[in-house]
């Protein structure tokens, strides 16, 4: 099997540095998103994130761990499956600095020794268990789930409009009909169980509305990436330019549509072995439970925007459940 990668960005929103340049950047009219502090607080999890990739993915190749500049201390920079990359290496100069995401994973195939094969985590995902590469490559191909689904207007919600643009770049190069007819046993799949359901409704939709996303790490193709920047570079560079997030961006899960869509992908029902769930919203029991009990594979945890009060004993406990299973420290760590 081909080796394959994993990228993982990262950001301290705490540091002073970082907070002043982005004070300094930000427009008066910066979506509420990116203006809010809990958007890049750090949770202080992210050893435990290294420490499973170590003992539950020791087949992977390089970790390529991208951040503006920014390392943790206890980061050890010299571990030999670290390859740390910084924005300005693989993002043009005049697009710096950036505080979009949307810009920072368009670009991912830049980065220099990136395998054909890699997987993009987010820093909230977690390793649970141990988890074989066949859960994100078989034969040469990412595995994913392909589903139909609907596209929810919200007026002020900046991703409706990104997934819109991601869906008109789709529409623009695929006719969808022909490409569910091509590959309909990829669509119509019984891993999927009732999700399938989805699709089904849609089937006689003229245009491909929007996909099932699951908000879990994304298996990639560097060539898929390529592809698509050949074709589509002009939009591409248009969410490039932009520093923080704008309705006229297109995202990273535009490559892993196409692919879909183009029938280059391994049917697996990938929300089976994964949990992804708020903090505030779910109970944090829930959350200490699946990390202690070892009950998924990956499991997202989505900052719930706690007040700092509030922040503190969830901090205390999730830090207390990841010890019980990841005690021991990782050649990341120094």
């Amino acid at each position: 099997m081909a080796k394959t990668d994993f990228i993982i960005p990262w950001v301290d929103g705490s540091d002073p540095v970082w907070q002043a340049s982005f004070n300094r950047y930000a427009p008066l009219n910066a979506h509420i998103d990116d203006a809010r502090k809990e958007r890049f607080r750090d949770w202080g999890l992210l050893r435990y994130w290294f420490r499973g990739v170590e003992r539950f993915a020791p087949w992977v190749r390089t970790v390529h761990f991208v951040t503006c500049g920014q390392l943790p201390d206890w980061l050890n920079t010299d571990a030999p499956k670290l390859h740390w990359v910084r924005h300005e290496d693989y993002i043009p100069a005049e697009y710096l600095p950036v505080f979009n995401i949307n810009p920072i994973e368009l670009n991912l195939h830049r980065i220099e020794g990136l395998s054909e094969q890699f997987v993009y985590f987010n820093d909230d995902t977690f390793i649970l268990r141990p988890l074989p590469e066949e859960r994100f490559f078989q034969n040469g191909l990412p595995c994913d789930m392909a589903v139909c689904n609907l596209l929810t207007p919200v007026r002020e919600g900046v991703m409706t409009h990104v997934m819109a643009n991601n869906m008109g770049i789709i529409n623009d190069h695929f006719d969808k009909h022909t490409q569910l007819k091509r590959y309909w046993r990829k669509w119509l799949n019984p891993l999927y169980g009732s999700q399938q359901l989805r699709t089904l409704l849609l089937w006689q939709w003229p245009q491909f509305s929007n996909l099932y996303e699951h908000h879990q790490p994304n298996a990639y193709l560097k060539s898929t990436f390529e592809e698509i920047w050949e074709l589509y570079g002009e939009q591409l560079l248009e969410t490039s330019m932009t520093r923080f997030r704008s309705i006229s961006n297109c995202s990273q899960w535009l490559m892993r549509d196409w692919r879909m869509v183009k029938g280059e992908f391994i049917p697996v029902n990938v929300t089976k072995d994964s949990f992804s769930g708020i903090l505030g919203k779910d109970d944090i029991k829930k959350f200490t439970n699946m990390i202690t009990g070892q009950r998924k594979s990956l499991l997202c945890i989505n900052d719930g925007d706690l007040a700092p009060q509030e922040a503190a004993g969830i901090y205390d406990a999730l830090h207390k459940a990841f010890e019980t299973i990841l005690p021991d420290k990782s050649s990341f760590e120094k």
